[in-house]
């Protein structure tokens, strides 16, 4: 019997690509396995993607953690999120079926799969190969973020039915919040909660709470299920709030930064009025819009930031979030997705109901005890460090990626 290898599949180049909880989580894996189990790092093999389409389909080598790791981009990358003009998740399936005769995948491997199209192509190259998913948020919300083949039914339907196929096959689900657990119990009894983790900051045990600067942020994708916009108008009505910060890139970010600048109040610009508006203040001069930046430079806008908002219509467990509350960032959100069972509502979080008005009230509840919900946010944050989170999932990892 050849050896196992474990074999990671994700749109991302494990080093700065896409910006994202995504990217982040994968990235502490690779951290936890070099720093706690290097004996192994051998055996992993990641499959992604690369700004650089000349490095297509060529085998390289990456460094994580003082360790090496084999690497094969399938695809290219456009670094401008907001103007792509293709199907990354499909330019990845096509490219792993290219040129993923090279990993000579077998049926000891533990194929680690991050994002679903993988298993397709995976299966096509090795029949009954074994796959562990790790679900960042229900698969059952996955189409309403796609910016391609949305007006498609023909389209939705099959991909509704191979997301099915993928959960019935899979040796291992982790999973991180309870709906998606709820989602994928009709289709596999193999599930198991995960946390998603960070890396805790430097400076985290000395950690001191500051007083309320009205210094907010947002950190994510710009797409429209977002929220992003809510974001806006709600500190059109925070004359008290010093600036918004947004992190994040995305195709609905030309339209949002166009809403920022144009003059008058963003609610008007968004064509919908916002009711109270007789405190309404413009807010373009206060948002700053910075892209799509490193891990690094996330962390430092947080240490500069006091509250974390968030607006979305549907998640999973978001990064941010987590990396937030380590910062001692309390944080205001939709309850949607496994946020209610990362936060504790009223304690380091409140939540709204994505108006802006909820938003701004939220915003001035927390000033007012801010303190509190600061201590609260870095105390929570403990639980999620990657080194505690990932040993229990390496415990489970283990049945399927054999020594």
């Amino acid at each position: 019997m050849g050896k196992s290898r474990l074999i990671f599949y994700d749109t991302s180049n494990y080093v700065d690509f896409p910006i994202g909880g995504q990217l982040t989580s994968v990235g502490n894996l690779l951290r936890y396995l070099a720093e706690c189990h290097p004996e192994r790092t051998g055996d992993v093999v990641l499959v992604g993607v690369t700004p650089d389409p000349s490095a297509v389909g060529k085998l390289s080598f990456l460094e994580r953690a003082g360790q090496r790791f084999r690497f094969l981009p399938v695809a290219a990358a456009e670094r401008d999120l907001s103007h792509t003009a293709h199907s990354l998740r499909l330019a990845f399936a096509r490219g792993l079926v290219r040129y993923g005769r090279q990993l000579k995948i077998t049926r000891q491997d533990c194929n680690y799969v991050q994002t679903p199209e993988a298993v397709g192509p995976v299966r096509l190259l090795c029949p009954g190969a074994r796959y562990v998913i790790f679900s960042h948020g229900s698969y059952r919300n996955m189409a309403r973020g796609f910016r391609f083949y949305r007006g498609n039914p023909l389209v939705m339907k099959g991909f509704a039915a191979y997301l099915r196929y993928v959960l019935k096959h899979a040796a291992l689900i982790f999973v991180l919040d309870a709906d998606s657990e709820k989602d994928y119990k009709p289709y596999s009894s193999r599930i198991v909660r995960a946390k998603n983790t960070i890396a805790l900051p430097e400076n985290y045990e000395r950690f001191v709470p500051h007083d309320f600067r009205g210094r907010l942020l947002f950190v994510g994708r710009l797409s429209k299920d977002k929220g992003v916009d809510g974001i806006i108008r709600a500190l059109s009505l925070l004359p008290e709030a010093t600036g918004l910060t947004i992190v994040g890139d995305g195709e609905y970010g030309d339209t949002l930064r166009s809403m920022a600048a144009a003059p008058g109040k963003p609610a008007d610009v968004a064509g919908k009025e916002t009711a109270g508006d007789k405190t309404a203040k413009p807010a373009g001069d206060r948002i700053t819009f910075t892209g799509a930046v490193t891990p690094d430079r996330v962390a430092a806008y947080m240490e500069d930031s006091d509250l974390l908002v968030m607006n979305s219509a549907f998640e999973g467990v978001p990064m941010t979030i987590l990396e937030a509350l380590s910062h001692g960032l309390p944080v205001i959100s939709t309850d949607v997705g496994g946020i209610g069972d990362t936060v504790r509502f009223g304690s380091d979080a409140l939540a709204t109901d994505g108006t802006p008005e909820s938003i701004a009230e939220a915003v001035r509840a927390i000033a007012r005890d801010y303190r509190r919900f600061s201590e609260a946010a870095h105390g929570d944050a403990k639980q999620y460090d990657y080194r505690t989170a990932n040993a229990e999932l390496y415990t489970h990892l283990q049945s399927v990626w054999k020594e």
